[in-house]
């Protein structure tokens, strides 16, 4: 009966820890058709025609996405000429294989539990008392290693990230300040940069009413 357990946590096990594998760095499927669509339109444009772009970089597994959900739709409504797009922001190099090295070593030692293996044995070595007790009790150490491993993946996987870019210039990032811009803060450093970019972006290639209408609707303020 305990065996029968053991392997069915085992399966679970295998299954969260897939998930973790293929889906840490998971991005919204509707932010990824936005940054394709962005992609397929503006390559054959030249600078002064694209339309200024906020990307936000940010950590999905801190759960950001709701923040930077709100955060796009203020954007939206106040710069409705402005193209918002937003993705994970992935960990250095070094934890996403750390983390990677964390979790299959996690369902190789799930793995030897329940199939009641040794590896030491195997090596000639002196089993360690804490695989003894590990064996002894199949069922809490499988459960403990699980979120022991779980806890440590997700604290290498989690940036903390919430990074601004206006056309790829950093105007916000919360890794430097520890915290996320309030709503006016916000609104004003897109402000500042929108009045900055907008000369060169919609300066030429159009009439001049076409300009001054463009301009009253997209920073009211201004009047």
């Amino acid at each position: 009966m305990d065996r029968n357990i053991c392997f069915i946590l085992f399966a679970i096990f295998v299954a969260y820890t897939a998930r973790d594998l293929f889906f840490k760095s998971y991005q919204p499927s509707s932010q990824a058709d936005a940054i394709d669509s962005v992609k397929k339109e503006i390559p054959s444009m030249s600078f002064r025609q694209q339309r200024p772009t906020i990307k936000i970089l940010y950590c999905y597994s801190c759960g950001y996405q709701r923040a930077f959900e709100e955060y796009r739709k203020m954007i939206m409504d106040q710069f409705p000429d402005l193209t918002v797009i937003g993705s994970n922001y992935n960990p250095s190099f070094l934890k996403s294989k750390l983390a990677q090295l964390i979790s299959i070593t996690k369902m190789i030692a799930i793995a030897l539990l329940v199939a009641n293996v040794n590896p030491f044995a195997y090596f000639g070595l002196q089993t360690p008392h804490f695989w003894e007790w590990m064996r002894e009790h199949k069922l809490y150490a499988c459960m403990m290693t699980f979120f022991l491993a779980n806890t440590l993946e997700s604290q290498l996987m989690s940036s903390g990230a919430f990074e601004i870019f206006y056309n790829d210039v950093p105007i916000w990032s919360k890794i430097t300040t520890g915290r996320i811009p309030s709503a006016n803060e916000l609104i004003d450093m897109i402000d500042n940069q929108h009045k900055f970019f907008q000369p060169e972006t919609f300066g030429t290639g159009g009439s001049g009413d076409h300009l001054t209408s463009h301009t009253i609707h997209t920073t009211g303020r201004t009047l």
